[in-house]
């Protein structure tokens, strides 16, 4: 399947966060089951990380021993999820990626209420070779892609630390993974990130964005490196 093209990539978050992912290159990474455990209202929660298999209820049948015999439930509704501890585990730093099929629509506004302020990596392939040897340095197994987003009442199938359900898809993440892991969060720290980053206020960056001929360009550009 080809890879959907990335325009850019961008980290948000609250300013003296951001102003330390691009001074330090600080890669501050929870696991999936801390975005599972966040309250329901939290933007980043999501009660389904973490998940390693999707099946619909109407592929499959629960049976519970009664009496000595199985006896199947009947009326189940809606997706059966199946977990495993190491996507659980499993440490991740998460940005949003302005993919080639929303170059019209720029960021999503909803993402606004992630915080103040947004990084934009200037050079993408430079930044991840500065992650990649960082992650080799660190013996950790490394892994990046974009997420792609499934229909949680139709898909049946793996999902994984890079498959979410639909409902999340305005986030439009392109995730980095690590693993393995002790459970708890993990800081990667790739060096001064100054070079190849942009910072603004999130709530304006739309109005300094710009796609012409499939290239992401920055009009009128008034913040800071």
């Amino acid at each position: 399947m080809t890879q959907e093209r990335v325009l850019g990539l961008f980290k948000f978050g609250q300013r003296d966060h951001i102003s330390e992912f691009v001074r330090d290159g600080h890669l501050y990474m929870n696991t999936m089951s801390y975005f599972a455990a966040l309250e329901a209202k939290t933007l980043r929660a999501d009660k389904d990380e973490g998940s390693i298999f999707c099946m619909q209820s109407d592929k499959a049948k629960l049976s519970m021993k009664i009496d000595g015999e199985f006896k199947e439930i009947p009326g189940l509704l809606g997706p059966i999820l199946f977990r495993e501890n190491q996507d659980q585990t499993a440490n991740v730093f998460c940005m949003y990626a302005l993919r080639g099929s929303q170059a019209s629509k720029l960021v999503d506004p909803r993402i606004f209420d992630f915080g103040a302020t947004y990084a934009l990596l200037t050079n993408g392939d430079e930044f991840l070779r500065r992650v990649k040897v960082a992650a080799q340095n660190s013996g950790k197994f490394l892994q990046w892609r974009l997420v792609t987003y499934v229909d949680r009442d139709r898909y049946s199938g793996r999902m994984g630390i890079f498959t979410k359900f639909s409902s999340f898809s305005y986030q439009s993440e392109f995730r980095i993974a690590l693993s393995p892991s002790d459970g708890c969060p993990y800081s990667l720290w790739i060096g001064d990130l100054s070079d190849v980053a942009v910072t603004g206020e999130l709530a304006q960056v739309n109005n300094v964005l710009r796609v012409v001929d499939t290239q992401l360009q920055l009009s009128n550009y008034q913040g800071k490196r």
